[in-house]
């Protein structure tokens, strides 16, 4: 009897293995998230301070839905905007404005897959966790993530853009003096070769794809990092990814500034998201007293017919600038009136 008790446990182990395995790795990773959001906080009484950010739903200036925890701010910053800038206040303003402000670990891949964004979510619980703080902020170069097709609550996001030809020209000439990323490498990337046109007049004569942008072709641009993950979303010139990345912005962005109208922008963060900006008006025109923008010295000037062929090539780039800058400009005067 006992022997057949014992092989009826061994059994049960083997099928409970055999079932773990069949799960796959996202549903483990799932399951690891859950756990590392909604496990007790080491420095919580009640054991409820992560569920209550789990659980938040709303927000003084009416733009979190039930399905955005306002205790997690994600800055998914679109590279040469002055974003370093942008992060460098939230350090400085996390002492006295009570939140913490995480770097994610950064690589030079911004489209994740499904997995991966599970491992992006997973160290988002993670140090969320480990802080004791209220309210988390973060920052990444990475494209939208949809937390909620993961089971989770979506973070309040915040980003900020510039004109798309001026952010162009300034990538060109950051790529020819910075060779490679100061990220993580992934494993199997094979790095392009250094480019061979040594100035944006002579890539674009040249007709080179690195400069003239075909419609179709993939791009690391502004709209997919409020598009998302989705192939399309990279495909200039792509409709789809216009509409989906303005969705995203009403939905998701209370704020997404521009950084030509950074008073407007800085002001604007100020009122709708004071837990993270309040005084940063007043830090930046005191302490910082100018965008902390990387600056390249030797990027040399571009001639108005080159301007005028990048405009036209990145048509859709500059519907979704205008649309940003406008609903910038319009909470801009709505705070004058007040």
């Amino acid at each position: 009897m006992m022997t057949t008790v014992l092989q009826h446990v061994h059994l049960r182990l083997v099928f409970s293995c055999v079932v773990l395995l069949l799960l796959g790795y996202a549903a483990v990773t799932h399951w690891l998230i859950q756990k590392a959001i909604t496990s007790t906080h080491p420095d919580d009484e009640n054991g409820l301070l992560l569920q209550q950010r789990l659980d938040a739903t709303s927000h003084e200036d009416g733009y979190i839905v039930n399905q955005q925890n306002n205790g997690v701010l994600f800055f998914n910053r679109v590279p040469k905007c002055g974003s370093e800038m942008l992060v460098l206040l939230l350090q400085w303003l996390q002492g006295q404005n009570t939140f913490r402000h995480v770097r994610l670990r950064n690589t030079i891949k911004r489209y994740l897959t499904y997995n991966e964004q599970l491992d992006l979510a997973a160290e988002v619980g993670e140090k969320i966790q480990e802080t004791s703080e209220l309210h988390v902020s973060f920052d990444r170069h990475v494209y939208f993530t949809n937390f909620t097709s993961l089971g989770l609550k979506m973070p309040i996001y915040l980003n900020l853009i510039r004109d798309p030809v001026e952010k162009m020209v300034s990538r060109f000439y950051y790529a020819r003096v910075t060779p490679r990323p100061g990220a993580m490498t992934p494993p199997n990337y094979h790095p392009a070769p250094m480019p061979r046109h040594a100035t944006l007049e002579e890539c674009v004569l040249s007709g080179s794809e690195e400069c003239n942008f075909l419609t179709g072709h993939h791009y690391d641009l502004t709209i997919p990092y409020f598009c998302g993950h989705h192939e399309y979303c990279r495909e200039l010139n792509n409709g789809a990814a216009l509409k989906l990345a303005k969705q995203n912005v009403e939905e998701w962005y209370p704020v997404v500034g521009v950084l030509e109208d950074i008073n407007a922008t800085l002001t604007v963060l100020q009122r709708h998201l004071p837990q993270y900006f309040a005084n940063v008006v007043d830090l930046y025109y005191n302490e910082l007293l100018a965008p902390h923008h990387n600056k390249n010295l030797q990027r040399p000037t571009t001639s108005p017919e080159v301007e005028a062929t990048l405009r036209k090539n990145l048509s859709l780039e500059y519907d979704f600038y205008n649309f940003v800058r406008q609903r910038l400009n319009l909470q801009y005067q709505q705070l004058q009136i007040i």
